[in-house]
């Protein structure tokens, strides 16, 4: 199978390497949270959106909505230790695409706004995958997200949740765009970007 991921500092024989910025970390407290209840998971929401705010208020590198995209991650990955413990982890996997046109769509929707400087530091390689995959569509993710930014009942978190559950059993939404996350050994083959921007 041939599939296509994006990065800024592969080269072409290199082994992708999961999680390698290492941000898995950010994902387990909200995990440890959900064991215990909405009011604790909540808190804990609450204390990463302030802690983002002192990251702001003295210019300290910091994500936008750094607690959402991680409190989605923890919802998502406690659904699938608890309900789908043989699919891939989010957390433990890289991200790719079995077709061109998505890697050309995600890649304007994630750099649409950055400078030309930026867009030109993303690469696009043809990989070899061993091992295991998922096949999940993103735009659940991506729905997940959006309820995670307006959290305020137990109700909602359900809806996450079931989110996370149509994902890993490799439903599709309306909108649907498929990602492969697998968590094999890969490698970049060869570097296509000229397709990515042409």
């Amino acid at each position: 199978m041939v599939l296509y991921h994006m990065s800024e500092t592969l080269k072409p024989g290199d082994e992708l390497k999961s999680d390698y910025k290492e941000y898995a970390d950010l994902a387990e407290p909200f995990v440890k949270a959900l064991q215990y209840s909405f009011d604790t998971f909540y808190g804990m929401l609450l204390t990463a959106d302030y802690v983002g705010c002192v990251f702001a208020k003295y210019d300290l590198k910091g994500m936008p909505t750094h607690e959402i995209k991680w409190a989605t991650e923890g919802v998502f990955e406690y659904i699938r230790r608890k309900e789908f413990p043989t699919a891939c982890s989010r957390l433990q996997s890289n991200y790719y695409f079995d077709n061109i046109d998505n890697c050309k769509e995600l890649f304007i929707e994630d750099w649409e706004n950055a400078t030309q400087e930026e867009k030109d530091r993303i690469r696009l390689f043809e990989i070899e995958l061993t091992g295991n995959i998922s096949k999940c569509d993103m735009r659940l993710f991506d729905e997940a997200f959006d309820l995670m930014y307006d959290l305020k009942c137990p109700e909602d978190l359900e809806k996450i949740k079931n989110l996370a559950r149509k994902y890993f059993s490799g439903e599709k939404g309306e909108d649907y765009v498929m990602e492969i996350i697998g968590d094999g050994v890969a490698v970049a083959k060869k570097d296509i970007t000229e397709m990515l921007k042409g």
